[in-house]
């Protein structure tokens, strides 16, 4: 014998009812068959109007499903966002320690009187200035610095993918080295050289593995799309269609999760649209590291990667991230 399902007394929305006339759902079976307004099978043992006195565990309670977020999707943008929070760090780190580093070593050269010495660790200390500001933690809001990262990301693009970053991080510690072994003397300065180089190196090399094998990844996903990508184009592009739409982060996770099974966590998706996309204003938008507290998920659902720019993805070769 069915039972009508009830969700609350009246106005008390969330709660389980006592009163079955309020109730939101079509009925349930006492054997635990469901109607279309209530997920969680009932007992005969069960409380008055036929539900359990206590919300099932993860149940929201006023809206009948779970919070936002909780559920599986395209990855977990927190989660994704503290990962991308931590190789930043690194990376700030990094450029950090060949700044002090040509700082150090320029004020030793230009008192020892050699000027091209002292000019050649200006160079250094600008392109590590330029890598810190990239990934700076702190006046992130600072106009200057929001600047600062536009016109990296228009001039200096290739510094904002991982490989090219840590082929950057690698040359810029190895002249550092070399140039401070050779011309300072005494066992601090030789220790202090060897400090300061090796870990940007480190983390260059580890960059550089690490955007091969991203990039890797984008072009097996490349090889899966290429024979059919009008019609996956025309299926997956729901937000922006047509010629002059796009897909969006979210629809390129799912195009290349459904033909092949590459998907592609939230700061991933980030770096190949970054490598991907031809609009200066996203890219400026990227290099200045639009955040929300969601991540980029608000970033994700405005831009867009243009069919035209798809193409040319997958009718060219391999993309480094």
């Amino acid at each position: 014998m069915a039972m009508p399902g009830g969700y609350g007394n009246q106005g008390n929305h969330g709660g389980y009812g006592q009163d079955p006339s309020h109730g939101q759902g079509q009925g349930q079976s006492m054997m635990g068959s469901q109607g279309q307004g209530g997920q969680f099978a009932t007992h005969p043992s069960s409380g008055p109007g036929g539900y359990n006195n206590a919300p099932p565990q993860g149940y929201n309670q006023g809206a009948g499903y779970p919070p936002a977020g909780s559920g599986a999707g395209y990855g977990d943008s927190n989660m994704s966002m503290h990962t991308g929070n931590h190789m930043n760090d690194v990376f700030f780190a990094a450029a950090c320690c060949i700044v002090v580093g040509s700082l150090v070593g320029g004020f030793c050269l230009f008192f020892s009187l050699k000027p091209v010495d002292f000019l050649f660790m200006t160079y250094v200390m600008i392109f590590g200035l330029i890598l810190a500001v990239l990934d700076t933690p702190w006046l992130r809001t600072i106009k200057a610095v929001i600047d600062a990262k536009m016109y990296i990301g228009k001039y200096i693009q290739f510094v904002t993918r991982v490989t090219f970053r840590g082929v950057t991080l690698i040359f810029l510690a190895s002249a550092l080295f070399m140039t401070m072994w050779d011309n300072l003397k005494g066992g601090f300065m030789m220790f202090l050289a060897v400090v300061l180089c090796l870990f940007p190196a480190l983390v260059g090399a580890g960059s550089v593995v690490i955007g091969l094998l991203k990039s890797s990844k984008l072009d097996k996903a490349r090889r899966q799309v290429e024979q059919n990508i009008e019609v996956l184009y025309d299926q997956n592009a729901l937000t922006f269609r047509g010629e002059q739409g796009g897909l969006t982060m979210d629809e390129f996770n799912k195009m290349t999760n459904e033909n092949g099974s590459f998907k592609f966590e939230r700061l991933d998706l980030k770096l190949i649209f970054n490598a991907l996309v031809s609009n200066p204003q996203w890219r400026m938008q990227v290099a200045a590291g639009t955040q929300s507290q969601g991540g980029y998920q608000n970033v994700a659902d405005e831009i867009k990667l243009t069919k035209q720019d798809l193409r040319a993805w997958v009718l060219g070769g391999m993309v480094f991230l």
